[in-house]
């Protein structure tokens, strides 16, 4: 055989080829592609859908108010009051509701919402900016007797109304605004503010509540928050001028912590106005005006059976003290008798009380009943050391009621309710404790036993807003051991877990 030339291998090498294999495509991986995208697409449609129709009818059904407080639902007490409506009530925001421009908007928005979820259709929530509907304003208030605005909202039912500005449904840290200039709400008042009002416009009969004026009457919040909160609505008056009579509608003339006596005139007018089956609340303490003498306020409280005299309570059993290095500051108690026949709470906050007393030459058809009343260990100090012969230690009234029985029914005959201590009815004192304390409950109890009030209402308690501030900061070392592990710990724990997971993969 012959040789082959090594030109003729190489030839015969060149043209043998080598057959590579065909791969042949799996049509399930592509199909599994397509299967995979349609899913995802079907997957996000199917939320949507189902995302609008819960949102379109089931989206506050499956609100959950997760705040601390509960900001954003109202109350027990709230939704009680609103089943028992039996007229519609508007709120109306003067506002776009998606208007960010609202301050503190997170706090109303979800709250007026559960308004309406929970009052059976008798709560109507609407928003209407001014700008976009001019003509609202005039709807409202076609006098402009309230001066609406943009960015507030309104409470009505029929023709009554209420304006409420957002900025006082808050109380505020003084101490910030004090040192920074800046307004940082510390307590919410929005359910208790909105409840008040709607109490107030759905009643079938306003009643009116007058302050009188022009004797240092001091600011009055919190006696109007309760005064609303029963359908009262108040106003303020000065006998003197062109003002010569007390309104012929008042159901309750209200005398608060008066700096200066009243005159001649108003004393004539007040007693008038008790003959004709007036009511009046006179609250005189004994702090900032120890030194100022009332004989034309004392002939009003005299003419009902009662006096007020120039001395300072003094309580002397520890037990009742809320210092014991304060002895005019402390708790007072239900007088035992009086305890029998009423549902007031036992024990009440009082401070710098003035020492009253019942008038001794008071008339037969006069009764003083004790309300509230001292320890049996108490005394009276007076400010020129001078003790009355009918002074010793014993049990003192720091409230009092006074009515004529000659006149009228039990609950139409002349009243007068004395009390000597601001605890009751001061905004110095609801700043610090709360409108549904016990000092509160005593002033809405007793106003429903002598006004023509149609039921006892409610007070909604306020809601502390929830501060995110450290009260104890951390320590320069403990600061350090925190940074030390945020920024080198962690990282490199990941990292290791990193690695050791690659290490182990990279096998597979």
């Amino acid at each position: 055989m012959a040789k082959k030339t090594a030109r003729e291998s190489i030839l015969q090498e060149k043209t043998v080829k080598t057959m590579k294999p065909k791969v042949k495509l799996d049509q399930r991986f592509k199909s599994l592609k397509n299967i995979s995208i349609i899913s995802v697409v079907l997957v996000i449609a199917i939320a949507i859908v189902f995302n609008l129709i819960v949102d379109m009818t089931l989206d506050k059904p499956l609100t959950f108010d997760t705040s601390s407080v509960k900001s954003n639902s109202v109350s027990s007490m709230t939704v009680d009051y609103l089943k028992s409506l039996d007229r519609e009530v508007e709120i109306i925001g003067l506002f776009n509701k998606n208007d960010t421009n609202m301050n503190l908007r997170e706090y109303f928005i979800p709250l007026l919402d559960d308004y309406e979820a929970k009052g059976d259709g008798k709560i109507v929530l609407k928003y209407i900016d001014p700008e976009e509907d001019p003509f609202i304003l005039d709807e409202l208030d076609p006098n402009n007797f309230y001066h609406l605005q943009k960015y507030i909202y309104v409470v009505r039912c029929g023709e009554r109304l209420i304006p409420i500005d957002p900025a006082s449904c808050f109380e505020y840290d003084a101490d910030m605004y004090s040192y920074y200039g800046a307004w940082v709400p510390v307590t919410n008042l929005i359910e208790h503010t909105f409840t008040g009002d709607i109490v107030y416009v759905s009643s079938s009969r306003p009643l009116n509540a007058y302050y009188l004026g022009g004797h240092g009457l001091p600011a009055h919040h919190s006696m109007d928050t309760i005064l609303k909160s029963m359908g009262f609505s108040t106003s303020e008056i000065t006998l003197s001028g062109s003002t010569t009579s007390i309104p012929d509608d008042c159901e309750l003339l209200m005398i608060l912590q008066p700096q200066t006596d009243i005159t001649l005139i108003e004393k004539e007018l007040i007693k008038s106005y008790l003959d004709n089956m007036g009511k009046v609340l006179i609250v005189n303490d004994y702090d900032q005006n120890k030194k100022v003498s009332y004989p034309n306020l004392n002939e009003v409280t005299r003419y009902m059976g009662a006096t007020m005299e120039q001395g300072l309570l003094h309580e002397n059993d520890v037990t009742y003290l809320t210092n014991v290095d304060d002895p005019y500051t402390s708790i007072a108690v239900t007088e035992e008798n009086y305890a029998q026949n009423s549902f007031l709470p036992e024990s009440f906050n009082v401070e710098k009380c003035r020492y009253i007393k019942v008038f001794l030459d008071k008339a037969d058809n006069l009764k003083v009943t004790d309300l509230v009343v001292t320890s049996k260990s108490a005394s009276v100090d007076f400010e020129d050391s001078e003790i009355g012969s009918d002074v010793t230690s014993g049990m003192y009234p720091v409230a009092m009621l006074c009515q004529n029985t000659a006149l009228g029914t039990q609950s139409e005959r002349p009243s007068l309710l004395l009390i000597g201590t601001k605890s009751f009815t001061s905004d110095d004192y609801y700043g610090v404790q709360t409108l549904d304390d016990n000092n509160a409950q005593f002033i809405r109890r007793m106003l429903v036993s002598i006004c023509p009030v149609e039921a006892d209402n409610i007070i909604v308690p306020k809601k502390t807003i929830p501060s995110y501030i450290l009260e104890k900061p951390l320590s320069a070392s403990s600061a350090t051991a925190w940074a030390t592990i945020v920024m080198t710990i962690f990282p490199l724990g990941s990292l290791i877990c990193g690695i050791y997971i690659y290490r182990r993969r990279r096998h597979l």
